[in-house]
């Protein structure tokens, strides 16, 4: 037990000399690299137990207690993954919403196929924009407003894994939208698209609008209807002045059209 342990962390089993190549540095021992290199690496990856901090593992995390999570992994030091589990996550939903789901809908219905690759960069970068610009605007608020010393830089992490639950809210609306939409053009269901769409967007609002609201009110020790105010001007404040606005300049400068180009 003990010299699988060592070899699974790097060192010699017959001497403790951290490994670097085929043979110890310290008494000359072979390496046995059979389980770190080849197909047998991947399978071992694939098979073993998920990390707890893995991406498949904070994502249904994230689905299960999402505010415990998100606080979790913002006080936790050792978690630096927020930016590829945003970009993970926001690239995944972005995908499907623009690419994925549009052509199983064309094949499915024979419709024309309406996918733009060029939107999934283009909406990432407004994103990553958007945060840039909106994250110090909500530091300075919520550092006046709050009874908890935090610095800016927890607070950019808190603002990445926030967005990326959003993102996982909207993956799960999109699905939503897409069944029902295929179940309706299928079937003689009369199902009215106009509701079902009003009806999922507003209740993936009003998750995402308690979520904030209760991981404001614990991360900055806020009262309730104090947090509830700052989530509610937020919110006002991204979807109705920046995130428009930067959409609206990026469709001027036509950046999704090249990006769609320059991809074929």
């Amino acid at each position: 037990m003990a010299g699988a342990e060592a070899s699974e962390a790097g060192l010699c089993e017959a001497c403790g000399t951290a490994l670097t190549g085929n043979f110890c540095s310290g008494c000359g021992a072979p390496v046995d690299n059979t389980t770190a290199e080849g197909w047998s690496s991947l399978a071992n990856q694939l098979l073993s137990k998920p990390r707890p901090n893995g991406i498949l593992s904070v994502a249904l995390s994230f689905l299960r207690h999402p505010v415990d999570t998100i606080i979790r992994l913002t006080d936790d030091p050792t978690y630096r993954s927020q930016w590829a589990f945003l970009s993970t996550c926001l690239g995944a939903q972005l995908t499907l919403s623009y690419v994925l789901l549009p052509r199983l809908y064309s094949a499915l219905l024979g419709v024309p196929d309406t996918a733009d690759t060029g939107a999934v960069i283009t909406n990432e970068i407004v994103q990553y924009v958007g945060i840039a610009i909106l994250t110090p605007i909500q530091f300075y608020v919520c550092r006046a407003l709050g009874t908890r010393p935090r610095t800016p830089m927890s607070y950019v992490k808190l603002c990445a894994l926030s967005v990326s639950y959003c993102t996982i809210i909207a993956t799960a609306v999109a699905l939503i939208i897409f069944a029902a939409g295929v179940i309706a053009a299928k079937t003689t269901a009369g199902i009215d698209m106009q509701t079902v769409g009003l009806s999922v967007m507003s209740a993936a609002m009003l998750i995402i609008v308690i979520f904030v609201t209760m991981t404001h009110r614990i991360f900055w020790g806020m009262r309730r209807w104090v947090a509830l105010a700052v989530t509610l001007a937020i919110a006002a404040l991204s979807w109705g002045v920046v995130y428009p606005f930067l959409t609206t300049l990026a469709e001027r400068a036509g950046i999704s059209t090249s990006i769609g180009r320059f991809l074929g």
